[in-house]
C-alpha cells in the first residue's frame, strides 16, 4: 500500500511540473545583438530563426541593408523566434543588415554580418558595420 501511494504521488508530480508554461521576466531581450555568418555557410541559402524574450509585444523590421536577408514572423507577444532566410553571397562581398527589435518602449538593434571570401565577419569592428550596409 506504501509503495502504492508512493508511485501515485511520483505519478502526480511529474504531471503537475509539466504544465506550467514558460514565461519571460525580462522586458526585451535577445541572444546575441550581432549574427556572424561565415563565407562557407553563406555560398547557399539557408533558414534560421532568431529568439526574442519579452514579457509583452514585440515587433521587429529590417531597417538597413540588403534583400538578402528576409524575416517573417516579425511581430509577437512573449517569448517568440522570427524566421530569417540568407540567399547566397553571390557578390562575394561583406555584407550587413541592420534589423531593430521593438517592444516594452526599447529599441534593440542587431547586426546580420556575412564574410567574403577574404574578409571575415568577426573581424568587423562593430563601429564599421554601418560601412558594409548594401
Amino acid at each position: 500500500m506504501k509503495r502504492l501511494f508512493l508511485y501515485i504521488t511520483a505519478a502526480l508530480l511529474c504531471l503537475c511540473s509539466c504544465n506550467k508554461e514558460w514565461t519571460s521576466s525580462v522586458d526585451l531581450g535577445v541572444n546575441n545583438t550581432r549574427i556572424n555568418i561565415s563565407w562557407s555557410q553563406a555560398q547557399e541559402q539557408f533558414d534560421f530563426i532568431f529568439p526574442v524574450y519579452s514579457t509583452g509585444e514585440w515587433t521587429a523590421e529590417i531597417v538597413a541593408g540588403g534583400d538578402w536577408l528576409t524575416i517573417s514572423d516579425n511581430s509577437g507577444k512573449g517569448t517568440g523566434y522570427i524566421k530569417c532566410s540568407c540567399q547566397p553571397n553571390t557578390v562575394d562581398r561583406l555584407r550587413a543588415v541592420k534589423m531593430e527589435v521593438a517592444g516594452s518602449g526599447k529599441v534593440i538593434p542587431v547586426y546580420f554580418v556575412v564574410s567574403s571570401s577574404s574578409i571575415t565577419a568577426a573581424d568587423l569592428a562593430d563601429a564599421d558595420l554601418d560601412n558594409y550596409l548594401l
